[in-house]
């Protein structure tokens, strides 16, 4: 699964907040997995951080301004092709959504936890939706 010929990318996942709502885009009919809805996703490009690629891919796929606040967790995608790095982001411009729409077909700003009930979805998401998510959010409500 893991061998020196098929290194892993790395891709950020952002999660971009504003109060209790955080935003959820629909993959285009061209890119990957159309119709699945998911956070701003996206690869790194070399030398970059995952913050600068975070800033870059929200500008890129949804026009917003966001500031990665903190790394909530770390997988690999189920197939072994990227290590995906959730952060979670505030938004610091207007909510103002302009979707590529090469990339975003939909967007919703979904409550925080009504999000792990959205019908398609990818597993890990809604793994972290479910499980991850909140239990990072009562950490930070509780100041850890």
């Amino acid at each position: 699964m893991f061998d020196d010929q098929h290194p892993l990318k790395h891709a950020i996942v952002a999660i971009i907040e504003d109060g209790d709502d955080v935003l959820m885009i629909e993959r285009a009919p061209m890119d990957t997995w159309p119709g699945y809805w998911s956070a701003v996703t996206g690869s790194m490009e070399a030398g970059e951080t995952q913050q600068h690629a975070i800033v870059r891919e929200c500008m890129e796929e949804v026009g917003l301004r966001v500031k990665p606040r903190r790394k909530l967790w770390e997988s690999i995608t189920k197939r072994a092709h990227f290590v995906l790095h959730w952060w979670q982001c505030e938004l610091i411009g207007p909510r103002d959504v302009t979707p590529d729409p090469s990339e975003v077909s939909a967007y919703r700003w979904v409550k925080r936890n009504e999000i792990s009930r959205m019908k398609l979805m990818f597993g890990d998401s809604r793994w972290f939706y479910s499980e991850i998510y909140p239990a990072t959010r009562r950490a930070a409500d509780n100041g850890s």
